[in-house]
Order: C-alpha cells, then sequence, then structure tokens
C-alpha cells in the first residue's frame, strides 16, 4: 500500500518543451506538451488504478507565466473514467506550476453486483462536469525535455 502512495504522489511527468519562435531557449517556452503516467486512488470506491494524462498548453506571451491548453486523461480502475477539458496553467517560478481545466468526464456506467456487472442502461458511459487540477514540478531538465513528479486530482 505505502508503495502506490509513493506512485501516487510521485508520478513520473514527462514534458516536452518546444523552442521558442527566436529559435534561443527561454525559460517560460511557448508550446508544451505534457505526459503524465501513475497510480490512482479512488475515493469513492476505496481502490487503487492506474492512470494516463496528455495536455498541451500555449503560452499567452514570450514570457508570460500564463498559458492555454486543453487535455485528455483516462483511470483504468473500479471507478473507471476518461476526461476531455480546456483551462489554464500558471507557472509561478521556473519548475512549478498549477493547470486548472475544467470539463466533461465519462465515467463507466457499470453496476457492480456480487462478482458480476450488470449495465445500468443501454448508455456505457456517463458524462458530467469535472475540473482536473494537476501540479507539476519540474525538478529536471534534459534540453527541452523536463521530468519530474506530478500530482493530479
Amino acid at each position: 500500500m505505502k508503495y502506490y502512495l509513493l506512485l501516487i504522489l510521485f508520478s513520473l511527468s514527462i514534458c516536452f518543451s518546444a523552442m521558442s519562435e527566436n529559435g534561443h531557449h527561454h525559460s517560460h517556452e511557448l508550446n508544451e506538451i505534457g505526459l503524465s503516467i501513475g497510480g490512482t486512488y479512488s475515493t469513492e470506491h476505496k481502490e487503487w488504478g492506474s492512470g494516463f494524462h496528455i495536455h498541451y498548453f500555449r503560452a499567452l506571451g514570450l514570457h508570460s507565466h500564463w498559458a492555454i491548453g486543453i487535455s485528455a486523461e483516462q483511470v483504468w480502475a473500479d471507478g473507471s473514467h476518461y476526461n476531455l477539458s480546456a483551462g489554464l496553467k500558471y507557472r509561478f517560478f521556473d519548475k512549478l506550476e498549477l493547470g486548472i481545466m475544467p470539463g466533461v468526464t465519462f465515467l463507466n456506467n457499470n453496476e457492480h453486483v456480487g462478482n458480476s456487472i450488470q449495465d445500468v442502461n443501454q448508455n456505457k458511459y456517463k458524462a458530467q462536469f469535472a475540473i482536473h487540477t494537476e501540479i507539476v514540478y519540474d525538478m529536471f531538465h534534459f534540453g527541452e525535455f523536463h521530468l519530474g513528479p506530478a500530482i493530479d486530482y
């Protein structure tokens, strides 16, 4: 159990930032594609699972701390779902950023009865409003690749 907790708290986040338009490296890149994989925990189902998240952000200016973007994620567990969202990211300093993205979560609409699964209705997924938040600390920089822990909610 403690290994899953460490996995979720420090899930691997790999971010690729494209070079800025003038070809020089800046601490605040214009484009970012981020990929995050790791453990997940459902407080509703009290179960561990795994998750995958990808996003694209575009800074509002060359040296802006603000960016807008889109994201998608998939969680595999008893409460499996996928999420599509769009929102804002703010970079507090060179390595720490916070993203808030309202969107739509599509929940698996199956009901567990004993050891079997019964469909509640004909639709497999139920859509509902959700907000995806993430905090990323870019601990290591290898050229345009940034590696560091991420916590998503």
